[in-house]
Parts: C-alpha cells; structure tokens; sequence
C-alpha cells in the first residue's frame, strides 16, 4: 500500500508540473492554459471540430465552445467549413497562430526536454500507450464514482 501511495502522490506530482509548464506556457502566448491545450491541438491537425477538441481534453463541447471563441475572438484561431461536410465547424490555424508557435517553440523544447529527461524512444513509446490506458481507466473510474455519489446521496 506504500508503494501505492506514493505511485499516486508522484503522478498527482507531476501532473501539477505539467499544469504549472501548460500554464507558464500560456501565459508567454497570452492566453489560459485551456486556450494553450487547444491552440496545440489544432496546430497538429488541419482543422479540428469543437466535437473533437472536447474529446481529446476530456471536457465538454460547451467548455471548448467558450474558450476556442476566446482565440477566435483574439485572431489566433479562425473558424471554416468542413469541405467533407459543410454543417460542420472547424477550427483552424492562421498567420497569428503559426507566428506564435514558432516565437514559443523555442521554450517549449527546452522545457520539454528536462520534463522527459529520463526518457528514450522505447521508453518513450512505453509511457505513451501507458498513459492513453490509464487515462481509458481514469474516464471509468470517473463514471463510477459518480454512480457512487449518487446512491451514497440515496442511501
């Protein structure tokens, strides 16, 4: 159970390190810590839906709707048809957003190499497919938890 704890401790650990990055980050580009995550997720794909934005950061579409209007507002992001389907929003990136990510790239690889330091490409690979599982399980774990609250409530 020790060894438990602190697995868990360590995690909580590093994942308010990476916050604390997401967020220093951020705030060089101007902009909140969601508005970063999604302004990276866009700059990785050629246009993504606020459907699928949602997804990948695990919070709801109205959430993504506010925050991505925030950098649409601001000119970093624009908004496009889909051309497969022409209901469907897009975001993308523009002149503003690509100029940005290259001014941030250079902070964002120093910074990036001290948080992976320990990590080679096998390993790498390793941690990558680990995390996507453990963050399957941490949806569930979630749901469950919720299902919990409310027979406690209940009972």
């Amino acid at each position: 159970d020790g060894e438990f704890r602190r697995l868990i401790h360590d995690l909580i650990a590093y994942c308010h390190k990476l916050d604390a990055c997401r967020d220093a980050f951020a705030a060089i580009a101007g902009i909140s810590g969601a508005q970063y995550e999604i302004l990276m997720l866009v700059s990785r794909a050629d246009g993504l839906s606020i459907g699928e934005v949602a997804a990948r950061m695990h919070r709801s579409g109205a959430f993504i709707t506010i925050e991505a209007n925030k950098l649409v507002a601001a000119g970093i992001l624009e908004k496009a048809s889909d051309p497969a389907d022409g209901r469907r929003v897009l975001l993308k990136m523009n002149e503003k957003s690509v100029q940005l990510l290259e001014r941030m790239a250079p902070y964002q690889r120093r910074v990036s190499d001290v948080l992976f330091e320990p990590l080679d490409a096998k390993r790498f690979r390793e941690l990558r497919t680990l995390a996507a599982e453990l963050v399957a399980c941490g949806d569930r774990a979630v749901a469950m938890l919720e299902l919990l609250l409310h027979e406690a409530e209940a009972a």
